[in-house]
């Protein structure tokens, strides 16, 4: 799973992409895309490994992009060519500034908060209507010489909905097609059918009174639109992830969070992507695996090893928050708390699953 982190230049989203991952940016490759992986915390895990002393803890990860800076004073093959780098991801974070810092200049023409949303949401539009009507013109160039498939009409048919969703400003993502549907268009990798977060990136004084100039605006904006959103103070973040342990509970607690804007960051991205962990325990490995939301047990089998996936025969489940009522298993299997369950059960986020097959 791949995110990019889309935003203007300097609105601190190399130094959230830093945080996440642990990696710097690029200090002399400003223009160039940086990747990395990061860890899904889950406490869940975190617990669960305390029961059971494994060889190994293995959180759940997601791959996160640094997108260059989206100059708006550039030219269009630069603008074009940092576009490109969101072409494989799966789902954009948009960093949008709030924080008001006079040594660091707004974005060029986009000097509040409202604004740079509106940029983004631009950008992503116009990029989409090119590739489209290109896409429009082809097949109906294609229909003069021969009869379009049965799914190149479709295709034509959902093309033409969403050249009308575009006047009206409308992502891809609201407009309500199936699984089916956006499967046909995959090919376009559309960017407005992605899922957006949008992560807005406020100052000290902001984040305590949790409030930013054009809150209520951008607030609205976001729910139209569907999109995750979640405030972060990315200077808060350096200065937690500064102290040592002992003493980061202490400033959390001063400021009233339970949990990082980082770990909420990555949870939001794994939530509004429709992802959910279930988790394998044991002397060797305690681990979270990630699948899609409604995922029957042999396919999440499958995830594990393909073999466990194709000689599947049953698989023991015990949602986690049930185990922790006893912390044991031989406890848990005396009480007749776990459940054997065939190929088609689903699998729940939290489910501790334990895969019989034959060998």
């Amino acid at each position: 799973m791949e995110i990019g982190i889309f935003g203007l230049p300097l609105s601190g989203k190399s130094t959230l992409f830093s945080l996440l991952t642990g990696v710097e940016p690029h200090a002399t490759h400003k223009n160039e895309a940086n990747t990395a992986v990061a860890k899904v915390y889950d406490k869940r895990v975190e617990e669960l490994s305390k029961i059971f002393n494994p060889k190994k803890t293995i959180y759940a990860t997601v791959t996160f992009v640094d997108i260059p800076g989206y100059d708006l004073s550039s030219g269009q093959k630069e603008k074009s060519r940092i576009l490109q780098f969101i072409q494989n991801s799966d789902a954009i974070v948009a960093v949008v500034r709030a924080f008001k810092e006079a040594s660091v200049p707004w974005p060029t023409g986009a000097s509040s908060p409202l604004k740079q949303l509106e940029t983004i949401e631009t950008e992503l539009l116009v990029r989409d209507m090119e590739v489209v009507e290109n896409r429009i013109s082809r097949l109906d160039e294609a229909r003069k010489k021969r009869k379009l498939s049965k799914e190149e009409e479709r295709e034509l048919e959902l093309l033409r909905e969403i050249e009308k969703g575009f006047e009206e400003n409308r992502f891809v993502s609201v407009m309500g097609f199936s699984e089916e549907d956006l499967k046909l268009l995959g090919s376009l990798a559309l960017f407005t059918a992605k899922p957006i977060i949008v992560a807005v990136n406020v100052d000290e004084d902001q984040f305590t009174s949790k409030e930013y100039p054009e809150k209520a605006a951008i607030t609205a904006r976001v729910a139209e639109s569907r999109f995750a959103y979640l405030e972060i103070s990315g200077k808060i973040e350096v200065e937690l992830n500064e102290l040592p342990e002992e003493d980061r509970g202490m400033f959390m607690e001063e400021l009233g969070i339970s949990e990082s804007g980082i770990q909420r960051l990555s949870r939001v991205a794994y939530e509004h992507l429709g992802l959910i962990s279930f988790l394998t325990v044991g002397e060797d490995e305690v681990r979270a695996w990630t699948i899609k939301k409604d995922t029957p047990a042999k396919a999440a089998a499958g995830k594990i090893h393909t073999d466990l996936e194709k000689n599947f025969i049953k698989a023991e489940v015990i949602p986690y928050e049930e185990f922790m009522t006893v912390k044991s298993m031989h406890e848990a299997k005396n009480k007749g708390m776990i459940k054997l369950v065939g190929k088609e059960e689903i699998v729940r986020d939290g489910d501790i699953f334990h895969v019989r097959a034959n060998a």
